[in-house]
């Protein structure tokens, strides 16, 4: 085909074009990259300053605590990921150890009092056991406890009699009888001390009704602090695992912040053998900085859940309250009872369902005192004392003082034929609560279903999820391994790597916090159902 010299100075042109555009492109790479290199320095900088040294750079800083698992990243650069983990564990674990010994040289020396911030580690029935006498919420429900028993003596107290004491005087000065055109003053003083006994006889249903009550809101009472007892611990339980997760998370993160920086040193050495470029390394080191990103929002999420647990706990939120969490305790067991059966459980069991029930029959007992407030009453009252008296009669002439003995004896009756209908009005009242209760307690058993049935089967989703987060993570664990020996023989892409990363990352957190949420749905399928020390099965 024969060209024209316009078309071969086209096919000429073109491969020096294109070398001029790429050789543009990559200078211009080159000094974003850089740009992007010089603020990645400075944010690790202000991220942590141990920790934030690239692995090539040596350490010359101690660290501030030497059980800080951060501060020993940099010694673990040169290691393998395998004994990378391990040494975190033996890190975890000797920094646990060595808070234990700290706690039994503290027991060891007498203290004058129990207090929260003592250095031990806690434990969750510890915790629990706390939270019973340092809650204020369970003191709150004691003390109406104790309060609905005095309203009971109280309405007791009504089927007795009155005694008391009582005095009066008196003084009067009259004009007596006449005799021609003057008259002439009466004049007297007496004063009269007794002993009086008031004592209702019948009142057709009054002090039945009030006790009745009493004893009914006092049972309704000593039944919501069982409530408020299950709901304190259930609380504790839950800011516990909540805490306990938090704690792997960030300690999952560390392992994250070693693995990443494993990624870049790979790069690194393979940028320096000329099998990787520049861009590639920066990549690397982009993962490495999310790395610490992410470790710098689980340590802040630690020091949330610690002052919620304490919360919980009923401590101040800045005590001193240490939680062993170097190794993770069996989950519970599978729930073999069927949902109708917890759920019938639920019904018989709760404490708040018998506090509602309790709390019908004590508006029932008000609508009978309306209604007996139609009735008459019967009483009777005696006194019994001595009078002073002394009185002059200037008429006749008459005078004398001394004292004299006074008793007497009443027996009568009272009753209220018209009170412009206050009494209808306190009737309706009466039955228009007992109403309001029979529905609170409907209502109350249609929740108590609805909070098992949900707290049922989000325990076993949760179960389920934890099973496969156990089995992502085995997975995501070979995947990095092999992705990472790949790449580093040139068998692989670092993208491939950088995602076998993440997907280890997110395996590691999935586990952890499926684990924790096993933990709190079992625990709220527990507290739903009102189960006692037996557990979900068990009848009071």
């Amino acid at each position: 085909m024969h060209h024209t010299p316009i078309h071969r100075m086209n096919r000429l042109a073109r491969p020096a074009l294109m070398f001029i555009m790429v050789s543009g492109a990559l200078a211009s790479c080159r000094g974003r990259s850089e740009l992007w290199e010089d603020g990645l320095a400075e944010m690790e900088r202000k991220i942590e300053p141990e920790v934030a040294k690239g692995p090539s750079e040596p350490s010359t800083a101690m660290p501030d605590d030497p059980n800080s698992m951060v501060a020993r990243l940099r010694g673990l650069g040169d290691a393998s990921d395998k004994e990378q983990a391990q040494a975190i564990e033996r890190g975890i674990a000797s920094a646990v150890n060595v808070q234990a010994q700290q706690s039994l040289q503290a027991q060891q020396v007498p203290q004058e009092g129990p207090s929260p911030g003592i250095e031990r580690i806690w434990g969750l029935p510890e915790l629990a056991a706390a939270a019973l006498e340092a809650n204020p919420a369970t003191r709150e429900s004691w003390h109406r406890a104790r309060a609905a028993a005095a309203r009971e003596q109280k309405a007791l107290a009504a089927y007795g009699p009155d005694i008391g004491v009582e005095a009066g005087g008196d003084y009067f000065d009259q004009p007596g009888l006449a005799f021609g055109n003057a008259a002439k003053p009466d004049r007297e003083f007496r004063v009269s001390p007794q002993v009086y006994a008031s004592w209702l006889l019948l009142d057709f249903g009054r002090r039945d009704a009030d006790t009745e009550r009493a004893r009914a809101e006092l049972a309704a009472a000593n039944t919501t602090h069982d409530r408020t007892i299950q709901r304190v611990v259930y609380e504790v339980q839950r800011a516990y695992f909540k805490l306990e997760a938090a704690i792997g998370l960030r300690t999952a993160a560390e392992q994250d912040v070693v693995a990443a920086r494993s990624v870049l040193k790979a790069t690194e050495s393979r940028l320096t053998q000329g099998l990787a470029t520049r861009p590639e390394t920066l990549i690397a080191r982009q993962a490495y900085a999310e790395a610490l990103y992410a470790l710098e929002k689980r340590r802040a999420q630690v020091f949330v859940t610690e002052g919620d647990l304490r919360t919980r706990v009923g401590f101040p939120v800045s005590a001193s309250l240490p939680i062993d969490a170097s190794a993770e305790a069996e989950v519970p067991p599978v729930v073999t009872a069927g949902i109708d059966g917890i759920i019938d459980q639920a019904l018989a069991q709760r404490p708040d369902l018998a506090s509602a029930v309790l709390d019908l029959r004590a508006r029932e007992a008000e609508v009978r005192r309306a209604q007996a407030e139609f009735m008459p009453q019967v009483v009777t009252r005696g006194t019994v004392g001595a009078s002073f008296y002394d009185y002059y009669v200037e008429g006749f002439d008459i005078a004398g003082k001394g004292w004299g003995f006074d008793g007497q004896i009443f027996l009568g009756g009272r009753w209220l034929l018209y009170d412009n209908g206050a009494r209808d009005a306190a009737l309706f009242e009466a039955g228009a609560n007992r109403a309001a209760a029979a529905a609170k307690l409907a209502q109350a058993r249609l929740d108590a279903a609805d909070e098992v049935w949900r707290a049922y089967y989000t325990l076993q989703s949760d179960r389920a999820q934890y099973d496969a987060a156990k089995a992502l993570l085995v997975a995501a664990i070979d995947t990095f391994d092999a992705v990472k020996r790949a790449y580093e023989m040139g068998l692989s892409t670092l993208p491939e790597l950088l995602d076998a990363e993440r997907d280890l990352f997110k395996a590691r957190a999935q586990r952890i916090e499926s684990r924790s949420d096993l933990l709190v749905s079992s625990a709220g399928l527990i507290f739903a159902s009102g189960a006692g020390p037996g557990g979900i099965g068990a009848t009071r």
